[in-house]
């Protein structure tokens, strides 16, 4: 079993992760998440493991993280906080006390790499595409895929990443994905210097985890998609999300305003509907995607909470026996 210093090690390297151990890290979760078929993930339609998490029953706590976007001491500091009294988040994953929940989006960084980008951007353009801007970019966005896919390697029931809009390396539009661009031409220049790198192996691999990795989660507590649902959907829908081109996006790409009334609420409801309940009065849907300032955003009518600040580093820690309370259970891991 990996260690923490292992992860640590990882995640504070000065350098891109080897080719050797990115490719087996990249082919052991591949594997690990098409057969990902249990008792809270349904096989999808082809056999693999749908895209459903159903965690409604369980009694462990969980901590939902926002969008790292390329910040490998924001995991550091999340497995380094003291969640309980006598374990620190990464001692309570290990022993099986706590989940883990990404909502997605770990490449590309968004805040105080403008400038660094835009030189990227210009040796792109002169056809350099591992220069020292963008190798500085991908050595901080690989080390923390690295670090994430070696925790979901080792604690495979106790660690769950959910597909964001930039889970998208081949910069493809299709399957609900959009190639993607914010400062420059992110997307593509990413994809570029991996191809140039590592080689097509590690570009086909860390598709094939991308495209393998589940979108929405349904717990206890709260339900978690990357983005806010653009419609309602149905449980069915979710499970076989991958052959729908419109569930996709509707859980990775909608923006403030997009979504229709109500349809986070009633995505939950038709969930405990298959379940023979109801709501539990408390209940919230958690989201990514969208910037907030502060710690959170409410929106429909109180059930939908936007949870993403790229300028901290905070988590929502959910307890199994009570609503989870936006003012004490939104936790910033570090003060800085």
């Amino acid at each position: 079993m990996i260690l923490f210093q292992d992860i640590k090690n990882i995640l504070t390297s000065a350098s891109l992760p080897a080719y050797d151990s990115f490719f087996q890290t990249l082919s052991d979760v591949c594997e690990c998440l098409e057969n990902e078929k249990t008792d809270y993930r349904a096989a999808g339609a082809g056999g693999h493991g749908g895209s459903l998490l159903d965690f409604h029953n369980d009694d462990l706590p969980l901590i939902v993280i926002p969008d790292f976007h390329a910040r490998p001491y924001y995991l550091l500091n999340i497995l380094e906080y003291q969640i309980f009294e006598d374990a620190t988040v990464f001692e309570a994953v290990a022993a099986g006390r706590l989940r883990l929940l990404s909502v997605g989006d770990i490449m590309h960084t968004e805040r105080g790499t403008r400038e660094r980008w835009a030189a990227a951007h210009v040796e792109f353009l002169k056809d350099i595409f591992t220069g020292p801007a963008i190798s500085a970019e991908m050595q901080e966005g690989l080390s923390l895929v690295c670090a994430l896919l070696e925790l979901k390697k080792a604690f495979p029931a106790y660690v769950h990443i959910l597909k964001g809009n930039h889970e998208n390396v081949l910069n493809e539009t299709g399957g609900g994905d959009f190639s993607f661009m914010k400062f420059v031409d992110e997307g593509e220049m990413c994809r570029c210097f991996i191809q140039e790198y590592y080689g097509d192996d590690i570009l086909y691999l860390m598709n094939c985890v991308e495209k393998s990795l589940p979108l929405f989660y349904f717990g206890k507590r709260c339900s978690v998609s990357h983005a806010e649902p653009a419609r309602a959907f149905t449980r069915q829908e979710l499970v076989d999300a991958k052959n729908y081109d419109d569930v996709v996006r509707g859980l990775i790409w909608t923006g403030n305003g997009e979504a229709e009334e109500r349809s986070a609420r009633d995505t939950v409801q038709n969930l405990f509907d298959n379940s023979e309940g109801c709501i539990p009065k408390g209940y919230l849907y958690l989201g990514g995607h969208r910037p907030v300032q502060g710690n959170y955003k409410v929106l429909q009518n109180g059930f939908y909470i936007q949870i993403h600040n790229p300028g901290k580093q905070n988590i929502v820690f959910v307890h199994p026996d009570r609503s989870i309370n936006l003012e004490s259970d939104i936790i910033g891991v570090t003060e800085g």
